[in-house]
């Protein structure tokens, strides 16, 4: 029997995990065998709590800004990063593939061990494992578009990551597996997405619930990302229009009530508005401590924005305002002193340019796509009037309105983690110092040694 320890507290998103907003009835920190851990729903939801905050630690801090410091958007004083010149035996990188997998194995145990353990409502089990299926297709992802050789250019047949779908304790050599192809990762995250979505809620009733766990938009807008990944556009189409459907989520009125300063508010707890489909409630977190926050610190001049970037927004683009705090430009998407700003993963926006980037693939020029594209770029603009209405009559060709709405795409999502992405997909390179060759990233040499070479370095290094 394996023994899993936890720990509770530090972060409030284990209120909304609670019902009647009540703290989990459990010590601050505690070992318990998987038959214990998962028997009753309270230490359930507590240990999927853990595991949300496990996919934060993977997914917010340096994963988040990689995206963006690395895709022309944001300095930064890693230029071996910016280059793609890292070494493979460069452990200061390590945490990228090792704290996805601390939050993937932890899914796997309830996945795969809570059917046979719960003593409690089966409904509500299915909701937990449709929540863990959410975090690991998430955190799969997060690995395959680094790691992946060729993931995001339509390479299926080329080595993805390790696809480690069971859960295991310390390690004996055993539990060795190979990459998987880029295809077989893609196809199990849909898997996990596709059986999720019918035991997720729609709504659950609060703003903080609602956007800081898994929904059934969330997983759908999911799946709509790793669709547009896979170039395989009707389906984006179909997960997009799914995940936008019901009225549950909708834009806010300006950039300025979506992101206002929280410099001047800090510390404080920032609602989590109706166009969040997925976040990481950080302002929530009561921890003392310092260096418990979201690891994202361009509220302190790191990492700043790039000017050719600011410059590329039009005149009267309020995506472009920024704050001197500390006499340095600062976006406003990171603005608390405290690092404690919320760390949005899915926005409606993104939803919506998807959809209209996929229509357009699909479709050609259509109205739905320039809809959905003036839609975002007004919202820009809410002081001087938007510069443009498109119409049909500006795109001579679907290529042309495909490019357009990758620009909305790269202003509107900016500071979110998108940016590398979005350019190796479509056929762009990041930035002019990274060279197609290293695209994907170095697997550790750790894992290659460890495993005695079963896993494979990707070519270049």
């Amino acid at each position: 029997m394996k023994k899993y320890r936890f720990h509770i507290g530090l972060f409030t998103l284990l209120l909304a995990l609670c019902a009647c907003n009540k703290q989990l009835e459990l010590k601050p920190e505690g070992t318990m065998v998987e038959s214990a851990l998962l028997k009753s729903e309270q230490t359930t939801e507590g240990y999927l709590a853990d595991t949300y905050l496990r996919m934060m630690d993977a997914c917010a801090g340096n994963n988040y800004q990689l995206g963006d410091i690395t895709g022309g958007i944001a300095a930064t004083y890693y230029s071996a990063l910016v280059k793609g010149a890292i070494e493979a035996r460069d452990n200061s990188y390590y945490e990228l593939w090792s704290k996805p997998y601390v939050a993937i194995n932890q899914c796997n145990l309830i996945i795969g061990q809570l059917p046979k353990y719960a003593q409690f409502d089966k409904q509500k089990q299915a909701v937990f494992i449709a929540e863990a299926k959410f975090i690991r297709a998430y955190c799969f992802l997060a690995l395959l578009q680094l790691y992946g050789d060729g993931a995001l250019q339509g390479k299926m047949d080329n080595m993805g990551v390790p696809l480690r779908l069971a859960p295991f304790d310390g390690y004996n050599g055993s539990q060795n597996i190979a990459r998987s192809t880029n295809g077989q990762v893609y196809t199990q995250l849909l898997k996990d997405l596709n059986e999720a979505i019918p035991d997720l809620p729609v709504s659950r009733g609060d703003a903080l619930s609602q956007g800081s766990r898994a929904t059934r938009g969330a997983a759908n807008a999911l799946a709509a990302r790793i669709c547009l990944y896979m170039q395989q556009y009707d389906k984006a189409v179909t997960y997009a229009q799914a995940a936008m459907s019901g009225n549950v989520y909708s834009l806010q009125p300006s950039f300025w009530t979506l992101w206002p300063d929280n410099y001047t508010l800090s510390p404080g707890q920032y609602p989590l508005s109706a166009e969040i489909l997925f976040a990481f409630p950080e302002s929530f977190n009561k921890s003392s401590k310092y260096n418990d926050n979201n690891g994202i610190y361009y509220v302190y001049g790191f990492n700043q924005p790039l000017p050719a970037f600011v410059a590329s927004y039009g005149n009267g683009d309020e995506r472009a305002d920024s704050l001197m705090l500390s006499y340095r430009p600062v976006m406003r998407k990171f603005t608390d002193q405290n690092i404690r700003d919320n760390v949005i993963l899915i926005r409606l926006p993104e939803v919506m340019l998807t959809l209209a980037e996929a229509l357009a693939r699909t479709k050609g020029v259509n109205s739905t796509s320039i809809d959905l594209l003036n839609q975002v770029y007004a919202r820009a603009y809410t002081k001087k009037g938007v510069p443009h209405v498109y119409t049909a009559t500006d795109f001579a060709n679907p290529t042309a309105l495909i490019d357009r709405i990758l620009q909305e795409r790269r202003w509107e999502l900016a500071f979110e983690g998108f940016a590398r992405y979005d350019a190796i997909r479509t056929g762009k390179q990041p930035n002019p110092d990274l060279p197609a060759a290293h695209f994907a990233m170095p697997i550790p040499q750790h894992e290659i040694d460890i495993t005695q070479g079963e896993i494979k370095q990707n070519p270049g290094y």
